[in-house]
């Protein structure tokens, strides 16, 4: 594991996001290698946003969309997070579309 994703990671368990997953996209897409999605209501979210932020500072973030909403979306570069409430995660089942492509239960490998 990248120490960009541990990093992101460490933010989000912070916050105490819930059902933190990654996707390992390298093999389908040419613009981003993996996808962090996670659960969390909106003050988490915003939390988690803030402390990523610091944590990796301005050069590793490209953009950050949807402050305050049921979905928040950061643009690491190499690495999405996607945070979303449950309602919406479950709304748009990124589970199941990516399933073939989760590297495992990050909490294993903490």
């Amino acid at each position: 594991m990248s120490a960009k994703i541990k990093t992101i990671i460490d933010q989000l368990e912070n916050v105490k996001a819930k059902d933190i997953k990654v996707f390992n996209l390298k093999s389908v897409s040419p613009f981003y290698d993996y996808f962090i999605v996670a659960t969390a209501n909106d003050r988490q979210s915003n939390a988690a946003i803030n402390y990523i932020k610091k944590a990796l500072g301005d050069k590793e973030i490209k953009h950050s969309e949807g402050k305050g909403g049921s979905w928040l979306l950061m643009d690491c570069f190499d690495v999405i997070v996607h945070i979303f409430d449950e309602p919406s995660r479950q709304f748009y089942q990124f589970d199941q579309r990516l399933m073939e492509y989760t590297v495992d239960d990050i909490s294993k490998n903490l």
